[in-house]
């Protein structure tokens, strides 16, 4: 099963499309396809779909969800062997997103002022592949949704949305299967992400989780393949290049925007992680 997930930085927020059910009889294949430009959400309720996106192959089993990426070809690796029921949904976005092994942080790209009231920024996070974890309350969802878009009004497409979005939430937060570790394990990245820049230790993750520090790593190597620490400091390096290419501060102000304590600490790491130091991968990228 992958371990991919999907980032996707809110506002502004996906859009449904289209989605219906469908029935495969054995032998059929799913749809050679390329360039969508809309993610496509498969669930699959009875049966197994065989699936090939960007060379990689995938088995989406009874009971499981999938997500298809807009940019990448896709296409069946081999026919259903037996009769398939799956739903699937379309929705559409501009902003940023990306696919990674783990969940990234993005910044909203639309002018969110930084005083006053202002709609805070989010990131939602989906899993490529996961098993369902109620079945029949999922695809109970599923058929609201459908079910909204033959209502003839002219109000309906809001609540088309409304549904399609209270949707995504649930199956970011509860709607698929996660075991203990990996729940720890988003619980201290999404920790690390909104406090990336104040001074964190393995004893302050202990105290804020209630957790001994040993218990927290194995969650985060088991999920993320990396200690919190490691995670932090990968994060911090994504700050800080997002300073340097987009902004004119000074190093030593990145520095410390970041959560480094010390300029030369900072342009050791980050020489280490990207082959050039602050200044020069400023010069480099901002010129090309």
């Amino acid at each position: 099963m992958s371990d991919q997930i999907i980032s996707i930085s809110i506002p502004p927020f996906p859009d449904f499309i289209e989605g219906n059910v469908r029935v495969f009889k054995p032998g059929q294949n799913h749809p050679d396809r390329q360039n969508l430009g809309y993610f496509d959400l498969l669930f699959v309720k009875k049966g197994c779909l065989f699936l090939a996106e960007a060379d990689q192959k995938y088995t989406i089993r009874e009971n499981q969800m999938f997500i298809l990426l807009p940019n990448e070809h896709h296409c069946a690796w081999k026919p259903v062997a037996e009769e398939t029921e799956f739903y699937w949904i379309h929705f559409y976005t501009t902003a940023p997103w990306k696919q990674a092994p783990r969940s990234s942080r993005l910044e909203s790209q639309l002018p969110i002022p930084d005083r006053h009231f202002h709609q805070r920024s989010y990131t939602l996070h989906l899993r490529k592949q996961a098993t369902i974890k109620e079945p029949k309350l999922l695809f109970q969802l599923i058929q609201e949704i459908l079910a909204s878009t033959s209502v003839d009004s002219l109000d309906s497409i809001w609540r088309t949305e409304e549904l399609f979005l209270r949707f995504l939430k649930f199956i970011e937060n509860q709607g698929v299967y996660k075991d203990r570790l990996t729940v720890i394990a988003e619980q201290v990245h999404l920790f690390l992400e909104n406090h990336f820049n104040q001074t964190i230790t393995n004893k302050t993750l202990e105290q804020h989780f209630h957790l001994h520090s040993n218990y927290i790593a194995i969650a985060m190597k088991t999920t993320f393949s990396k200690t919190p620490l490691e995670l932090l400091e990968e994060i911090r390096l994504d700050r800080a290049r997002n300073y340097l290419l987009n902004t004119d501060l000074g190093i030593k102000e990145i520095a410390q925007l970041v959560g480094f304590n010390s300029e030369v600490y900072f342009s050791n790491r980050f020489k280490k992680k990207e082959r050039y130091s602050p200044q020069k991968y400023r010069r480099h990228y901002k010129n090309n």
